[in-house]
């Protein structure tokens, strides 16, 4: 998978120990939005707009098995991290719409939906892939 530079960079907590500074500065931060963000475009068409995180988490996994059968999962709580780094980013390249989501336990939870500069970066790197 060929990853556009989205601008991540993996953070530890100052109160955290140096060995989770260390894990952080190892975290391949772009790569993992990448996936989240061709997980999201994924999901356009297959589900109702906006998803919960959950959900993209279920397509990343479809789409990690397929390209690299091999890689060990994401978890999910590193899909919502990295939508929310993406957020965070100028210009965002998701948004949480709401929070009247619903987890798979039927919890409320956040809702997100790529922006304009989210769908061309996702755009972008579809056609790397399929380039490739």
């Amino acid at each position: 998978m060929s990853d556009l530079s989205l601008g991540g960079v993996a953070h530890a907590r100052s109160t955290d120990p140096q060995t989770s500074h260390d894990a952080a500065s190892k975290v391949d931060v772009n790569g993992k939005q990448s996936l989240t963000l061709r997980a999201m475009f994924e999901l356009r068409g297959v589900v109702p707009l906006p998803v919960e995180a959950w959900r993209v988490s279920g397509m990343a996994a479809r789409i990690q098995r397929r390209d690299n059968p091999n890689a060990r999962p994401l978890g999910g709580s590193t899909i919502r991290t990295r939508l929310n780094e993406m957020a965070r980013l100028d210009p965002p390249l998701v948004e949480v719409v709401d929070r009247d989501g619903l987890t798979e336990s039927g919890g409320r939870c956040a809702r997100y939906r790529l922006t304009a500069s989210g769908l061309a970066a996702a755009r972008k790197l579809k056609e790397k892939e399929a380039a490739e």
